[in-house]
């Protein structure tokens, strides 16, 4: 479903409203930094999509959240989203980049939907990540693809307009196939290579440097059926590794339109890396993925931020967009976007959109990619930025005969539709 892309801010369904208006609600930056960074808060989100991501990374709190957060981040640090961006990234561009090209219209023109677009790239890099194998065989990564919708639909069943009984059970079903298709044969393979790497037989570089085979070296070996552990951290992969991305970017390319629009002077930098880089935070600071985070109280709180308290058992409501747009923090402007708003490390340029403390998102550098102006590293470009660029040095623009239109399966702020033309592929 889909309806035509409005520039006023989405309302929340009744159904959506009725459901956090059962919590106290948060709206300020400092008061939501607190609660995130405070270890007298838990995880509150994710009951209902529990069958499917219960027990992953982002559902669990503690010393079990440290330790497996530990492990798990070997698979972000500077080396492998390096290895990342040449490997699968980039190449993944340039092959669909080249397919389009049999496309050519009469006028010269590629023409394409940039939401299905992105995610055939998106879909490449997940399965990279997470050690689906052979997902460069057009048939596997189509069938692939399918499964990760669905499970990316149940994923965030909470925020569904369908019947969330439904949308339930097709994730359950997508699950059990890739587990069965895609999964479990992966998985296999790498267990064969570590036990040779641990015999000596073959050196640790055999090993690919992914989800399932540091997970594999762990010990984890999919017993529990379909519910195991490893199952499900796959499916928070696979759905992550795609959904930031693949409902970021297009609003990227929509506020840019404008911006030009109203900035002719700006359009020569459609390939500037650091101005790409500064409007791409600014569109994650404006667009949240879903309507409000929750967490749950432990003991009686009182903020130091605010001197507001809540009680033992209270399930809080964390809405991010309004503390996104703290005058304060980021400027009397702060429902324009603008891609020249002055850098600050903290907050960081896109507000909250990526956590605070414990469970800040692991694979925000996949996404953001790292620079010298935040992360005094040898840069990255990130999902976006490498998409960004690419797309742009193809003369990419919004097509001026087709409308872009918003997804309304689900209360997510994303795109369901947005057409675009290449001017130079």
């Amino acid at each position: 479903m889909s309806t035509t892309v409005s520039s006023k801010p989405q309302q929340a369904p009744p159904s959506v409203a009725a459901f956090l208006g059962q919590f106290p609600r948060v709206e300020t930056f400092a008061e939501i930094d607190e609660i995130l960074r405070s270890a007298d808060f838990h995880q509150g989100s994710h009951r209902e999509s529990g069958p499917v991501y219960g027990g992953s990374l982002v559902t669990i709190d503690g010393p079990d959240h440290r330790q497996r957060r530990r492990t798990l981040m070997t698979l972000f640090s500077h080396e492998a989203l390096k290895r990342n961006e040449r490997d699968a990234l980039l190449p993944a561009i340039a092959q669909t980049l080249e397919a389009l090209t049999s496309t050519r219209g009469p006028d010269g023109c590629v023409r394409a939907d940039l939401v299905p677009l992105l995610r055939g790239f998106l879909i490449g890099v997940s399965a990279g990540v997470t050690g689906v194998d052979d997902a460069d065989d057009p048939a596997r990564r189509t069938r692939l693809q399918a499964l990760v919708a669905k499970l990316e639909a149940a994923s965030g069943v909470e925020w569904s307009t369908r019947n969330h009984a439904e949308v339930l059970e097709e994730g359950i079903v997508a699950r059990r196939e890739l587990i069965r298709d895609f999964l479990q044969p992966a998985l296999e393979r790498r267990q064969a290579l570590a036990a040779r790497c641990k015999a000596g037989e073959l050196p640790k570089s055999a090993l690919p440097m992914d989800l399932l085979s540091v997970l594999a070296q762990h010990g984890e070996d999919g017993r529990g059926g379909e519910d195991a552990y490893v199952w499900r951290e796959c499916a928070l992969f696979l759905v992550a590794g795609t959904q930031t991305t693949s409902h970021a970017l297009p609003h990227v390319l929509w506020h840019l339109d404008q911006w030009w629009a109203a900035h002719p002077e700006d359009r020569e930098r459609a390939t500037d890396i650091e101005f790409l880089r500064a409007a791409a935070s600014e569109s994650l600071r404006l667009h949240q993925p879903v309507p409000a985070l929750l967490r749950i109280a432990l003991k009686d709180v009182t903020l130091a931020s605010s001197g507001r308290s809540f009680r033992k058992g209270d399930r809080i409501a964390l809405f991010f967009s309004e503390a996104n747009r703290d005058t304060g923090l980021f400027g009397a402007d702060v429902l324009q976007f603008n891609p020249h708003r002055p850098f600050s490390r903290r907050p960081p340029p896109w507000g909250l959109t990526f956590g605070a403390g414990a469970h800040t998102c692991i694979g925000r550098a996949l996404v953001t990619g790292l620079s010298h102006s935040y992360d005094d590293t040898d840069p990255t470009l990130g999902t976006i930025l490498g998409l960004l660029t690419a797309l742009y040095r193809a003369g990419a623009e919004l097509d001026p005969a087709a409308p872009p239109k918003r997804n309304t399966d689900s209360y997510h702020d994303a795109f369901a539709s947005l057409p675009i033309v290449f001017r130079h592929l």
